[in-house]
């Protein structure tokens, strides 16, 4: 039986049990029961069609020869967006629409005179004014130079002498400028190598495939330590930073693209794996772990990790002492050989946890907001999970019956009222508002309905309370994780266009050149122009992690 015709059926009952009037409360807790019994049902009906059709369609891209690996199925096409409930509760705020346009005063390169033909004019004509009109216009043409270096030959050293070339075209064949717009071209405007090279084909620029390539892998190297400061930088201008993940591939494996942001910048770093220690990696910018062991990696594996005593004694006898990923790994396969998994990975975790803690390289994280993903638990003193994440699972339930469909209506409704008081108290923030928050949680996600689903659910957002209350002790943090979110769709739009890297500096170049572009923009800053100042050699633009530290003190 469909869905619908169920909803039907249902509907009727319902109807029916309406014109009986008050049942005894054994024969309503009966009807509640069953009521939750058909959802239960329906819903797990649901789910299996939904893997039969996934099924069917990885099996005819199969067959067509077009797979793509494991974990590619077609996705469902469902929207569980909140987005709806939320912007009802916005207030806008009136502009013009001379506030509206983000039009910056604009540079004029050439004045051009529009007289008037002298034969037109009536006699008695007086000039009056002169109107103003700017127009925007672009000029792309090829600038191809030829240096003629000076060489000098040395008979007693037998050795040549030539003039240097100017900084900025010593770099091979092209130079700054060309490189910059091949950058650019990619980063800004998300394309793909033979588009940027049939786009300068057009323009007369004679490059090959093989050079775009180079120039968008290879460039990379070079900006290696502006990376480092952007995102160390980055790491010290708030006391907190938001954190999402996405896929990505790499050399053909699945990897994954962890992205770090605040207001003033987003890193990308693309790993192979989104577990803890790849988590530590990232936030600490390295692909060299190191473990520390002593007295706070022995309480946390007991307190957090609860390893048996026996490996516990084990650990005691090392004492205080730090190993890099080689000698660890040694040393724990001497332990467990070839087993164990979960205790090997309890002790990386915990050794690599208390390492991040210590060290003075990065600044640490004093709030990191995500979802509840439990790779991001113990990284931080506090957590502060998105909201929006936590209404999804609110907006994913599809109930059947009538009366589950008004009691979730309902609850959503209060929510979302709820969240947007949480977001009032970040305007103005005072410690009775914080308690009259939190007993107003308590009330909320204390509520029963009887429809079960929907119980269970609220009964889970309301074991996360210290979690999603964290703005009401740190009003800076913000209630939802879509910053990171954004950053997470820069890579998968440009997943659109290059499905894969193909190598591992690939990955690392594109992390880099991301990173780069996406921080520029949310500093106002010419990506283009930030390529052109650095591999032209001039530095005469600030650094990024400088624009940071002044945005931040500012």
């Amino acid at each position: 039986m469909a869905p619908s015709e169920v909803e039907t059926v249902l509907s009727r009952i319902e109807q029916q049990l309406a014109g009986v009037g008050v049942l005894d409360p054994v024969v309503e807790q009966a009807i509640e029961e069953l009521l939750n019994l058909v959802e239960r049902l329906a819903s797990g009906q649901q789910a299996l069609a939904h893997e039969v059709q996934r099924l069917k369609e990885q099996l005819q891209q199969k067959k067509k020869g077009k797979t793509t690996g494991k974990g590619d199925g077609p996705k469902q096409a469902t929207d569980h967006s909140s987005e709806e409930h939320r912007r009802k509760r916005r207030v806008k705020k009136p502009t013009s629409a001379h506030d509206r346009r983000s039009f910056k005063d604009l540079p004029i390169h050439e004045t051009i005179e529009c007289p008037v033909d002298p034969t037109t004019l009536p006699p008695d004509v007086v000039r009056v004014e002169d109107e103003s009109i700017v127009v925007q216009d672009i000029e792309i043409k090829p600038r191809n130079i030829r240096f003629e270096r000076h060489v000098h030959y040395s008979a007693t050293e037998n050795k040549f002498f030539r003039g240097a070339l100017p900084s900025g075209y010593d770099q091979g064949d092209f130079g700054a400028d060309l490189r910059a717009l091949i950058l650019s071209l990619k980063y800004c405007g998300n394309m793909s190598e033979a588009k940027i090279r049939e786009f300068l084909e057009n323009f007369d620029v004679q490059i090959s495939a093989g050079s775009v390539s180079n120039i968008l892998t290879k460039t990379a190297d070079s900006f290696e330590g502006e990376l480092h400061d952007l995102f160390t930088a980055g790491l010290a201008s708030t006391p907190y930073q938001q954190t999402d993940d996405t896929s990505a591939r790499v050399a053909g494996e699945f990897w994954h693209t962890h992205i770090v942001c605040n207001p003033y910048y987003t890193a990308f770093s693309t790993r192979p794996h989104k577990d803890r220690l790849a988590v530590l990696e990232v936030l600490q910018n390295t692909s060299d772990l190191r473990f520390q062991f002593g007295e706070e990696t022995r309480s946390l594996l007991q307190s957090e990790f609860n390893i048996p005593r026996k490996w516990q004694r084990a650990i005691a006898e090392i004492g205080d002492a730090q190993f890099d990923r080689d000698s660890l790994q040694a040393l724990l396969q001497e332990w467990f050989a070839d087993g164990n998994w979960q205790v090997r990975t309890a002790i990386q975790q915990a050794a690599a946890l208390v390492y991040y803690r210590q060290q003075t390289s990065v600044p640490l994280i004093e709030t990191i907001v995500c979802d509840d993903a439990p790779q991001f638990k113990l990284l931080t003193n506090k957590l502060a999970l998105c909201w929006i994440h936590a209404g999804r699972h609110y907006e994913r339930l599809s109930p059947l019956v009538a009366r589950h469909a008004k009691s979730l209506e309902q609850f959503a409704e209060q929510f979302w009222d709820y969240y947007q008081s949480l977001q009032h108290y970040r305007d103005g923030p005072t410690d009775a508002k914080a308690q009259r928050l939190r007993q107003e949680f308590d009330e909320l996600f204390s509520t029963r309905t009887g429809y079960n689903a929907l119980d269970a659910r609220i009964a889970k957002t309301a074991a996360k309370k210290d979690e999603l209350l964290t703005v009401l002790s740190h009003p800076e943090v913000p209630l939802h994780n879509n910053a990171s979110e954004l950053g997470a769709r820069v890579s998968a739009r440009r997943r659109d266009v290059s499905l894969h890297s193909k190598s591992v500096r690939g990955a690392r170049a594109m992390d880099i050149f991301t990173t780069i572009v996406q921080t520029a923009k949310k500093l106002g800053v010419s990506a283009y122009a930030y390529f052109r100042d650095r591999l032209g050699g001039r530095h005469e633009m600030p650094a990024l992690a400088d624009l940071i530290h002044a945005a931040a003190s500012g």
